[in-house]
């Protein structure tokens, strides 16, 4: 029996939780009202009472309800933070509360397509629930993993789970998770075009919602959508009227930007171009807003950039084609900056200048990126890519405190960038579409747009070229001359005759070495290269925006990685220990140690090599901190098991026989300070060439960290003697400002002019540069 102090104590508990509950219930009633302000300011009041240690519970209540009410006026970021004080004060005294705040921390990752950490939550919050041994949470649980498995491609998996969780809503007459089930598994076919078996679950959903009396704008656009697909454009077109009209009012957690994105289509479909354009203008606004609103890591980021990229294009679709019309030379510029302003902006929340200074990483970051690294080389030996999402969705955890803001683009962004070009520069943006494909001229003098034919015939030649290059085939020169003219041969000549050549690439055209098409077919043809210097940019605006950066100084010191011990075998590894499961034997590279001496040599300067065991992650690392112009890493880079693949650098291994790997994780979370990374090395060496788009990763990855620029290459050409970057150091040495570009243009040029085989393109023409080039001043 308790004695008189502690019963007195637990009703004065008794006495102070009361009306704290009763608030938490009137925020609740105000909520399932929709009158989502109101219940914020409820939730909140009642967290600024419950500050004493003794309500942690209520207060942690208090904190998910209001994270409750963000998250469904889209706020994720903020909702997310609320969901995570919530689950830290919940924990010791209410479990089961926090399993329904890692059932909403994963389902606001779902919402911004970053399934990994959406995954991770959700097995953490089933874990917690099986331990409690009771009943309720299994049917949302149960249906989340479901979109998830359908979202992986596992659909017998998920249709299982969706099975399984609508009988449970049934049973509880949980009529409105009922509903949402059978819209989830309608989607999950829709979205994989499957779309006899997405209309039984669709229609269920919307009866459900009708019979019930629940909100049905989500039931009216996704019926919508599927009508649309089906062909049906008078079905579709009044059922997203009638989902646009329930847009005023917030009724559930699917962003409004999508269902003004839905009738969009349906009214390009009619030939609707003007009210098309309304609706996505729309749909871009509301996109934004949505887009500032997401959590802060970078992964969530690149996650929004997928899902409104479908937006953005759309409306470059609907400008251009009402610009061919009627000549409103306003929409070239629309158009333009709508499919610039989608382009690499998370990697713009991530530009800083060098002189700014922030925050060292906690402990439990880099602790997270070395399970990542060992998931990473479980997988290269075993395939297996499930432990590397774990890993990355704890690194995403970590991540969400630590990003950015994303800056707003210029009022004007076409002018902002014609005054930036120089008069001997112009700008090529490249958009491809499925029907269309478009490319913007801009120089000083003016901007432009110009049809280009679908994604499946620049697709087609792309492959036929770069085949052709890499192989050495005899049809290489036509091919080439070709592509050049279906890329550039309809832009008008005072853009083409540009010296300076800064190319915003799109899809398929990150596989594709530009440099090495040919712009005059002839007895001796012309290259690219030999015309122009060829930037990539990440993005327009990302160009602008570096641009404006101070000019750094960097130390005139090169850094060369290579040579470095992959294997026990290799003599220098005397003493190693057997690394097991975390080590990938790979072949040494003996020529990269020739490569990174002649690079030095060509240098002419202070020059610092990383070879064998001191081809290491922490030999690197300090070495970066001097700030170095170059840093050159004559590596092994290996293709990640991850979907979609990302190319990972290989270092030496380890002490305690680990491989060491950098991946584009690791590296965009660096502090650093340098002028110019090259990337060199084997591709092949896991089995399978990198993709362009994963070759690009990691060129984001170090821009990210504060290189100022990347030269990388799209396949395997290995440079025995150095001969190629011999020339590039050379003539980068040479120049003030440092100008990466224009020196891996001379050495281009060199090698064309050399006469032999490194005179043919298949040799020098996979070498690319991207960044902010010009800029890095040698003291």
């Amino acid at each position: 029996m308790p004695n008189a102090a502690q019963a007195l104590l637990a009703a004065e508990h008794a006495r102070r939780i009361a009306p704290l509950l009763a608030r938490l219930q009137q925020g609740a009633t105000l909520f399932y009202a929709r009158k989502y302000d109101a219940a914020a300011a409820t939730f909140r009041s009642v967290f600024q009472e419950a500050q004493d240690p003794s309500l942690a519970d209520v207060a942690g209540r208090a904190w998910g309800d209001l994270g409750a009410c963000q998250y469904l006026q889209y706020q994720y970021q903020a909702a997310l933070q609320s969901f995570l004080k919530a689950q830290q004060l919940s924990e010791a005294g209410d479990p089961a509360k926090v399993v329904d705040w890692e059932l909403n921390i994963a389902s606001l990752y779902s919402q911004m397509g970053e399934f990994a950490a959406a995954t991770k939550w959700l097995e953490d919050a089933m874990k917690r629930q099986a331990g409690l041994k009771r009943a309720e949470h299994w049917s949302e649980l149960q249906m989340q993993m479901a979109t998830l498995r359908a979202h992986q491609g596992r659909m017998a998996e998920a249709t299982k789970l969706y099975e399984h969780a609508l009988d449970r809503a049934y049973s509880q007459g949980n009529w409105e998770l009922y509903a949402l089930g059978w819209e989830h598994m309608g989607v999950s076919r829709l979205v994989r075009g499957e779309l006899a078996q997405a209309e039984r679950p669709l229609l269920e959903a919307y009866y459900a919602r009708k019979l019930h009396h629940l909100p049905l704008q989500s039931s009216y656009r996704n019926l919508g959508r599927l009508r649309l697909e089906q062909g049906d454009i008078t079905a579709a077109s009044a059922l997203l009227d009638l989902a646009v009209v329930l847009t005023a009012q917030p009724e559930g957690a699917l962003p409004s930007w999508d269902i003004y994105h839905s009738r969009a289509l349906v009214r390009l479909a009619q030939g609707r171009l003007p009210e098309a354009l309304d609706d996505l203008r729309i749909a871009v606004r509301l996109g934004r807003a949505w887009r500032w609103a997401t959590p802060a890591d970078d992964a969530s980021r690149v996650g929004t950039e997928g899902m409104l990229e479908k937006v953005h294009a759309t409306l470059v679709e609907a400008g251009n084609r009402l610009y061919q019309e009627n000549g409103d030379r306003d929409l070239v510029r629309e158009t333009f900056t709508a499919n610039e302003e989608n382009r690499a902006a998370s990697l713009r929340s991530l530009l800083r200048d060098p002189q700014q200074i922030e925050p060292d990483l906690p402990p439990a970051y880099w602790e997270a990126m070395q399970r990542l690294q060992r998931a990473e080389v479980a997988a290269l030996r075993g395939g297996d890519s499930e432990g590397i999402e774990a890993a990355r969705a704890a690194v995403v955890r970590l991540d969400a405190a630590t990003g950015n803001a994303i800056r707003p683009l210029p009022t004007d962004l076409v002018d902002a960038i014609r005054n930036a070009l120089d008069p001997n520069t112009t700008l090529f943006s490249f958009h491809e579409g499925d029907s269309i494909s478009w490319v913007w001229a801009v120089n000083r003098e003016g901007i432009e747009v110009y049809p280009l034919p679908p994604r499946q015939v620049i697709e087609s030649q792309s492959r036929s070229v770069l085949a052709a290059l890499r192989q050495g085939d005899g049809d290489r020169a036509s091919l080439s001359a070709t592509l050049f003219q279906t890329l550039f041969g309809p832009v008008a000549a005072r853009f083409r005759q540009a010296d300076r050549w800064l190319l915003a690439l799109d899809e398929t055209l990150f596989d594709l070495p530009v440099p090495a098409l040919i712009e005059t077919l002839s007895a001796q043809p012309t290259y690219v290269t030999e015309n122009h210097t060829i930037e990539v940019v990440p993005s327009a605006a990302y160009w602008l925006e570096a641009e404006k950066r101070s000019e750094p100084r960097f130390a005139p010191v090169l850094v060369g990685v290579g040579d470095a011990i992959y294997n026990r075998a290799d003599r220098r590894a005397a003493g190693v220990p057997d690394g097991g499961r975390d080590a990938v034997p790979l072949p040494r590279l003996v020529a990269s140690g020739t490569e990174i001496d002649a690079s030095a040599r060509a240098w002419d300067g202070p020059a610092v090599l990383l070879r064998g065991a001191d081809a290491s992650r922490e030999k690197l690392l300090e070495q970066l901190n001097r700030r170095p112009a170059v840093v050159h890493l004559a590596t092994h880079y290996l293709q990640s098991a991850a979907q979609p693949a990302y190319a990972l650098i290989a270092l030496s291994l380890s002490r305690s026989g680990q491989t060491q790997l950098l991946t584009p994780f690791e590296i965009s979370h660096w502090r650093i300070a340098t002028g110019v990374v090259v990337l060199s090395g084997c591709h092949s060496a896991a089995g399978a060439e990198l993709p362009g788009t994963g070759v690009m990763g990691l060129t984001r990855a170090w821009l990210a960290a504060g290189a100022r620029s990347v030269v990388g290459t799209l396949w395997n050409t290995p440079d025995d003697d150095g001969t190629l970057f011999a020339a590039l150091y050379r003539n980068l040495r040479g120049s003030s400002p440092m100008d990466p570009a224009g020196a891996l243009r001379r050495a281009q040029i060199e090698m064309i002019h050399s006469g032999g085989p490194r005179a043919r393109p298949e040799f020098w023409g996979a070498y690319f540069a991207v960044g902010d080039q010009g800029k890095a001043v040698l003291p």
